[in-house]
């Protein structure tokens, strides 16, 4: 099993989530990267891996994006925070 690593922008971009609907969906892709790290997508658009590095994934929860890194030696999940799917350029 995964281990996940928060980084503070996942706590400062999480305030977006207002519905107990998307929490939920939320906590659920947080338990699936545990088990499947690489269940993301790898097709990232190019603002993100500006902001993230260019290993970053994104992982759907609409109307947003779940915005992290898998890195395979340490079977460590670094959770960068989510990103309104309007906004990402």
């Amino acid at each position: 099993m995964a281990r996940l690593v928060f980084a503070e922008s996942y706590f400062d971009s999480i305030v977006e989530i207002t519905s107990a609907k998307l929490q939920n969906r939320l906590e659920h892709l947080l338990e699936l990267m545990e088990e499947i790290p690489t269940f993301g997508s790898r097709k990232v658009r190019d603002s993100l891996k500006d902001e993230f590095g260019p290993n970053c994934m994104t992982a759907d929860l609409s109307p947003f994006e779940l915005v992290f890194e898998y890195d395979a030696e340490t079977d460590t999940v670094y959770v960068y925070g989510i990103r309104h799917q309007r906004r990402i350029r």
